[in-house]
């Protein structure tokens, strides 16, 4: 299939409109390596929240929500609405956000010698540079290069991937290089109603294309049967199917850590605390409340469309191909293109700030000049890129790849919460997680354990059964190593909690010795805010997902208690 000039037009305008806002920004962002990494510290809200979407918004998004949907039904999609309760969520708004923005970071890798001291500490925050801000990072991007060839095979059959591909990293290179995080903030706005207006315009046509939500159902019992589509329907899994214990582990263990990288850089560019958590509690309202919806139906779709298909996430892109009139789909196509650009430009900004930032001003070249560190940052921006683009090459597929990373840092995400509680944890018990959660990751990992031929001597357990395995040996080794060496010194803890304001709650001797320090007396508070803005967005969700299913009391009630939520965390908020 040839694509329509209109639809030509329409993808070649938005790419030229995007370099050129980069451009506009170039000059701003490249004054210093703060005004290219986090945007000076002054975006408001909304656009930090927008931004935020934008990012998390990525082309591999629809297909990887395919693959979940294809596998479990709707209660698959709990892989991401676990995160709710976790740091991109709730607890990263009411109590991760403000923490984040005081600490005057630049990347949570910075965070680590604020918090901890010794050389423990510069070597921890050396290898979280390399571990996240490089190599976890480039697994992130490569599956979401890897989605691109996915699309192109199936939309664009006449052209090369590969080619397709390096026209639209050029043109996201391009901008991200020479404006940083303002560009990205300022392209992301366009971005994110693009992404979004194009997912809700292909559900509208793939609904008129089936007419509606009761032949959805039917054509589901006809494949699946009828107690078999009311398990893939139900929001939630039903005990004793094989998902359960899945989103058992999901709800209660998976969640637990600080927001994301991406998340995180938006936190810390924001204007003051307050304007951090309200940016990130609107990015959990909108991208887990609203926004997998659309892509949920149309997944399911798919699924009575095209049941014989080897890859489901490829029936996605099929429907837009199938469905959508010229014009409609150049701006679907763009969309696609604007969810890609927008998670890309993303991670290879946030991925060369670890370089720069972490490795090279802290270890290489420590005095040079802030031109000097900007320049390096463009360069590292360009690495970062090249070695995404190596490691697509070597993904299976998109929902494979996020489990292999739900995997890689089991039972981390829980000192890493704990140490902004716990004055106990020491930068040894975390390079033990880090150690013990890596490691064992690997060596559960199906693929590796074939590879070195010992997969088939051991048992082979479900994901989550080795998640477990892996959270619990993580956890052990962490406690025992933090109860076995030095404590960090008690001045750097005390700079530490002046600097970031912690909640005094297990802070013993140094909420004792210090009480005069500022520390945030409202705990209760932040957490009968956290345990409302989760409740808020689920019933914001499910309320969304009722009105799909034509449950017009049952949505009505759920938002109508959003709202109500919302209020209350609004009128008890208080700086």
């Amino acid at each position: 299939m040839e694509l329509p000039i209109l639809d030509w037009i329409i993808i070649i305008a938005y790419l030229i409109f995007i370099v050129t806002v980069g451009i506009c920004f170039s000059k701003r962002a490249l004054k210093s390596v703060d005004e290219y990494f986090v945007s000076g510290r002054v975006l408001p809200w909304w656009l930090a929240g927008m931004s935020m979407i934008a990012s998390a918004f990525a082309i591999d998004t629809p297909l990887g929500i395919t693959g979940l949907v294809a596998k479990d039904g709707i209660p698959g999609v709990w892989y991401a609405w676990s995160f709710v309760l976790g740091g991109a969520g709730a607890l990263g708004a009411f109590i991760f956000a403000p923490l984040l923005r005081r600490s005057q970071i630049i990347t949570t890798a910075e965070l680590i010698e604020l918090r901890y001291d010794g050389k423990p500490a510069a070597f921890l925050r050396g290898f979280k540079g390399v571990y996240f801000g490089i190599f976890a990072n480039a697994i992130t991007l490569g599956w979401i290069i890897k989605a691109v060839w996915t699309v192109a095979e199936v939309a664009v059959p006449g052209f090369d991937p590969d080619m397709l591909l390096f026209a639209i990293l050029l043109f996201t290179l391009v901008y991200t290089a020479m404006s940083g995080l303002w560009g990205i903030a300022a392209t992301d706005l366009l971005q994110f109603l693009i992404g979004s207006a194009g997912s809700i315009i292909l559900a509208v046509f793939v609904w008129n294309h089936i007419g509606g939500i009761e032949n959805l159902v039917a054509g589901l019992t006809e494949r699946y049967g009828a107690e078999a589509t009311a398990e893939r329907l139900s929001f939630f899994p039903s005990m004793g199917t094989p998902f359960f214990v899945t989103f058992i582990v999901f709800i209660s263990l998976k969640w637990w850590g600080n927001p994301p990288p991406a998340i995180t850089q938006r936190i810390i560019s924001a204007k003051d605390e307050r304007h951090a958590s309200f940016a990130t509690i609107m990015f959990a309202v909108i991208a887990f409340g609203f926004n997998y919806w659309p892509m949920i139906f149309v997944a399911l779709a798919s699924l009575v469309i095209y049941p014989d298909l080897e890859m489901a996430e490829a029936g996605y892109v099929m429907l837009i191909v199938k469905l959508l009139p010229s014009g409609f789909l150049g701006l679907m196509l763009a969309s696609l293109m604007a969810a890609f650009m927008s998670t890309v430009d993303t991670h290879i900004n946030f991925g060369a700030s670890y370089m720069v930032n972490d490795i090279y001003r802290r270890f290489i070249t420590k005095d040079a000049s802030e031109k000097h560190y900007v320049r390096a940052s463009q360069v590292s921006t360009v690495l970062m890129l090249m070695l995404a683009v190596m490691i697509a090459y070597n993904l299976d597929s998109v929902s494979s790849a996020w489990y292999y990373m739900s995997m890689l840092t089991a039972g981390y995400g829980i000192v890493i919460v704990i140490r902004w509680f716990w004055w106990r944890v020491n930068a040894w018990g975390e390079i033990a997680a880090l150690a013990a959660s890596g490691i064992g990751s690997t060596l559960l990992a199906p693929k590796f354990g074939k590879a070195m031929g010992y997969w088939d001597h051991i048992p082979h357990l479900d994901w989550h059964y080795r998640f477990l395995i892996v959270m619990a040996v993580c956890t052990v080794s962490w406690l025992t190593v933090c109860f076995l060496t030095k404590p960090t010194s008690e001045e750097h803890l005390r700079k530490f909690c002046e600097k970031v304001k912690p909640f005094p709650t297990f802070w013993g001797p140094i909420y004792e010795n210090y009480p005069e320090l500022d520390w945030n007396p409202h705990f209760k508070r932040s957490c009968i805010h956290w345990a409302l803005g989760a409740a808020t967005v689920y019933c914001f969700c499910f309320g969304v997902g009722n009105l799909m299913f034509l449950n017009f009391v049952s949505a009505g009630f759920l938002i109508l208690a959003a709202v109500l939520m919302g209020t209350a965390i609004f009128v008890t908020w208080k700086d």
